[in-house]
């Protein structure tokens, strides 16, 4: 996956992508976004959030949430990843601009969108037409709902997720970003984020604190 369209020479890299393609590979990967699923043993200090009607408020927050925060419980998580992303490339290891640019431009293949379609095809592989029914009935939700969350929302997000902790690694490594290493765990405990819910980052919030997991094992 990751190593087929470049050699990677340096071998920090080469370990926190042999860590992304084995999380991606494991056959607990995203089952956890479905009923009947189990819940790690260790939640490693991650909150549960079992709502999937309001999943996109938590992962896909829109922007009207910021102009009444005391409205809501949580944070806008698109907009710390934003700004972690920006961190990452531009103030962190690599912060000199030559450096950078030779950088991108040497694994630009890499960071390019190298995951295809493999988030469709693992959420098509797990998903099935009882379990739709069956989501329908737990949880109130209209066909249109779950083919939404399933079909739209769910893998756009986990390919954006999966792409800014793969800018991390590039520039600078996982160990350099505690908020893309909490976020590559949700992950590998088989769920994926489900909002960041306490301070911000710039406020004092971390991730191990603040990032909740979306899981809906028993």
């Amino acid at each position: 996956m990751l190593f087929d369209y470049q050699s990677i020479d340096l071998e920090p890299i080469r370990e926190d992508l042999k860590r992304i393609e084995h999380i991606c590979e494991n056959d607990l990967f995203l089952s956890g976004l479905f009923l009947g699923s189990s819940l790690p043993k260790n939640l490693e200090g991650f909150r549960i959030f079992k709502d999937p009607i309001n999943l996109d408020f938590r992962i896909q927050t829109p922007d009207y949430c910021n102009d009444e925060p005391e409205k809501w419980d949580f944070k806008n998580l698109p907009h710390i990843l934003d700004e972690e992303q920006g961190r990452v490339m531009y103030e962190g290891v690599y912060s000199d601009f030559n450096t950078r640019v030779a950088r991108k431009k040497k694994y630009k293949k890499v960071l390019s969108d190298c995951f295809g379609d493999f988030f469709h095809e693992r959420i098509s592989a797990l998903r099935t037409k009882e379990h739709d029914r069956v989501m329908q009935h737990a949880f109130s939700l209209t066909s249109t709902n779950v083919e939404y969350i399933f079909h739209h929302l769910i893998p756009d997000i986990v390919d954006e997720h999966f792409v800014i902790i793969v800018d991390a690694v590039i520039f600078g490594g996982l160990d350099n970003s505690p908020i893309c290493k909490r976020l590559l765990d949700c992950y590998r405990l088989g769920g994926m984020p489900g909002g960041w819910v306490g301070s911000l980052p710039e406020d004092g919030g971390t991730p191990e604190q603040c990032m909740e997991l979306y899981h809906l094992g028993e």
